[in-house]
């Protein structure tokens, strides 16, 4: 089972989606068309649930599009991490009359919810989240929670894009500086467990490290991290110590990601290895009625939809 802790940082950040370059505001073009289609075939009133929510991006984004409608959704969002909306409101203040008006329940896995909610739902959804959950585990949990001829409708990542090329060869840089204790020694600096001359010493070691590594050369992050080490050895002794806390965040904000994007890369080998993965659902009662692929601005594939009923 994953770790949550890194999600719950990076969620605490206050950003809607888990593609924050790509998307400032919440998921737009071609994501959310496919979540308006959506909405525009089911019924009204009718019962949500957003499972794997993040902070509410498509549960904000489906209640949108049902206002515009005229239409009327009570919505539940469940994550694994710890959310809280009252995060989301202070960096997105123009959604709270929606984000008001949704059932957020933090900490609770998609395996487990067959035993603390009801089976009351219309349409279950997700994106960019399922694929991550126990599929046996989920499969069995959303069916249950379905009413006879409701719809589970979810985006998950492609198994192999651009996005994670450039994360197994990012992760390249990260082993790279595990090899070099890198993170270690900047973890003792931020902690206060080592000197100032005593950490310029070791980033100047590890300086010279890099310098034999040219293969990596082409490597944005690996040049970022090489220059930060080289303004940080520049820096007079007191500012250096003065940015201990600094240097602390540094490696934490770091590390979360890494371990995100470990995630990812993780769900990408499952997809590879399984690319009928989905079809768990259907031996649970669920009957796949079509599947797609979504592409961002006619060119990037954004994920795959897929799209199933509960027969009874």
């Amino acid at each position: 089972m994953m770790d949550k802790k890194h999600w719950t940082a990076y969620w605490q950040t206050g950003v809607l989606t888990s593609l924050p370059n790509d998307f400032k505001e919440n998921y737009d073009g071609e994501l959310a068309d496919f979540w308006d289609s959506v909405m525009s075939a089911s019924p009204s009133p009718m019962k949500v649930l957003d499972v794997c929510t993040g902070n509410g991006a498509v549960a904000i984004l489906l209640k949108e599009i049902a206002v515009s409608n005229a239409k009327e959704i009570h919505v539940t969002a469940v994550d694994a991490s710890d959310i809280n909306p009252q995060v989301v409101l202070r960096h997105h203040p123009n959604k709270r009359e929606v984000i008001d008006d949704i059932h957020f329940i933090a900490g609770t896995l998609v395996e487990e919810l067959d035993q603390k909610l009801d089976p009351i739902y219309d349409l279950i959804v997700s994106q960019y989240g399922i694929e991550y959950c126990d599929t046996e585990g989920a499969a069995k949990a959303i069916s249950y929670l379905l009413k006879p001829q409701g719809r589970l409708v979810f985006v998950a990542h492609a198994a192999d894009t651009a996005i994670l090329s450039y994360m197994r060869q990012e992760e390249q840089v990260y082993q790279l500086f595990d090899q070099a204790n890198a993170w270690e020694d900047l973890a003792q600096f931020g902690s206060g467990k080592s000197t100032v001359n005593g950490f310029k010493n070791r980033l100047n070691g590890f300086i010279s490290y890099l310098k034999e590594k040219p293969q990596f050369n082409s490597m944005p992050l690996f040049n970022q991290w090489g220059q930060s080490m080289v303004q940080l050895i520049s820096m007079p002794n007191q500012t250096l110590k003065n940015q201990r806390r600094s240097v602390a965040q540094f490696v934490s904000q770091y590390q979360n990601s890494r371990n995100r994007a470990l995630d990812m890369l993780s769900v990408s080998d499952k997809l590879m290895a399984d690319p009928e993965w989905y079809l768990t659902f259907e031996q649970h009662g669920l009957q796949l009625q079509k599947q797609n692929v979504i592409r961002y601005q006619g060119e990037h594939i954004a994920g795959h939809s897929y799209e199933f009923i509960k027969l009874r």
